[in-house]
């Protein structure tokens, strides 16, 4: 199980708060069964900027949530403007969250991200205007959505290290998978 330093984790939840984020500080999430999952110290996040809403509410580490909250003030939200109407992004619905499982594809060697708390899956982005756009395999259709689509994937690369979605495999066609698995050199990967 992972645990940042009191000082990292008092910068990050400070950081949030700046940011406008709604979250609470949780009890530790553990896994009797497996003891290399769970969050030291995880936050449940229900909005990780004003007015953009995470259905039911994610588990996961703070740097997590910090991640999330600048990608989505920093390049969604622009992304967003320049959809037909410019509507407002008001909420994501998650895939996965926190969850004690193994990697899916890599025959169950190594823990996936969701089992630290360091991953959070995007299944659709929704707006004030009632639309809606779920991710999914969006083959060359030359509209808005598709572009909204591939720019929110491609700067997600800019703050996560994992970046998977529809085309990375089977298993990710339907969501965008993000994490922040600590690498070498700072090395990143983006399907």
């Amino acid at each position: 199980m992972l645990r940042e330093s009191d000082f990292d984790h008092a910068a990050c939840l400070l950081e949030l708060t700046l940011l406008g984020a709604d979250f609470d500080e949780i009890a530790p999430v553990a896994d009797p069964a497996d003891p290399d999952c769970g969050i030291a110290r995880p936050i449940l996040l229900r909005r990780p900027l004003p007015a953009i809403e995470i259905d039911g509410g994610a588990r996961m580490r703070c740097d997590t949530a910090r991640h999330l909250a600048h990608w989505l003030r920093d390049f969604v939200r622009p992304a967003a403007s320049m959809l037909p109407d410019q509507p407002r992004l008001t909420a994501l619905e998650p895939g996965s969250t926190y969850q004690c499982r193994a990697t899916i594809g890599d025959r169950g060697e190594k823990m996936s991200e969701h089992a630290f708390g360091n991953a959070f899956d995007i299944a659709a982005f929704r707006f004030d205007d009632g639309t809606r756009v779920g991710i999914e395999p969006r083959q060359d259709s030359g509209d808005l959505f598709e572009a909204f689509q591939r720019a929110a994937r491609a700067s997600a690369c800019l703050h996560f290290t994992t970046v998977l979605g529809p085309g990375a495999n089977a298993a990710h066609d339907d969501h965008l998978h993000l994490d922040i698995k600590a690498r070498k050199g700072g090395w990143r990967l983006c399907q």
